[in-house]
């Protein structure tokens, strides 16, 4: 893969996500362990440590493009496993906001997308997940409404899943979080 990348926007490009992640993209010194232990890592285009270092050389299209930033499930594992503390699964974020910022949309993992707004939305409106409103609102989404209706019934039953939700009390709190972030 040949791409001319211009040293301001390489510059640029990892200075935003070095700010945004809190850390230097350098401390990744690519010993592998953290694509090693990553349990959809079969599904990626890249590997996570792949991604970090594309991430460093400014490979800004490739990177926001990939599917392997959707696809990280924020396990930790990576993260966990590796030997200098460098938050990998921090990077897979910090990469999906910036691409959503940039209305860069992942062609394939499409259903991925639509989780994560509606995961966002429910947190904003409620401070909190509210599960039952979060797989609803998914569902009808992803026009999958009853997909997996058979599990709510005995999860329910087993106090797994609450028929309405709290909202916490400094809402406003929450508010100005995404605010900030808009």
């Amino acid at each position: 893969m040949k791409t001319i990348i211009n040293e301001q926007d390489r510059r640029n490009f990892v200075s935003q996500v070095e700010t945004m992640l809190h850390d230097k993209l350098a401390k990744c010194y690519q010993c592998g362990k953290c694509s090693a232990g990553c349990p959809v890592n079969f599904e990626m285009d890249y590997t996570p440590n792949q991604i970090i270092k594309m991430t460093e050389l400014g490979m800004q299209d490739p990177v926001l493009n990939s599917k392997t930033i959707w696809l990280c499930v924020s396990c930790n594992t990576c993260s966990t496993r590796c030997p200098k503390g460098f938050e990998v699964a921090g990077i897979m974020d910090v990469l999906r906001e910036i691409a959503t910022r940039k209305g860069i949309e992942s062609k394939t993992e499409k259903e991925i997308q639509v989780f994560h707004k509606v995961f966002l939305d429910n947190v904003k409106s409620n401070g909190r997940i509210f599960e039952l409103e979060l797989v609803g609102k998914y569902r009808l989404k992803t026009k999958r409404l009853f997909r997996d209706m058979f599990l709510a019934p005995k999860m329910i039953e087993k106090g797994k899943l609450r028929m309405s939700g709290d909202k916490v009390s400094a809402i406003n709190s929450i508010a100005k979080i995404f605010r900030d972030f808009e």
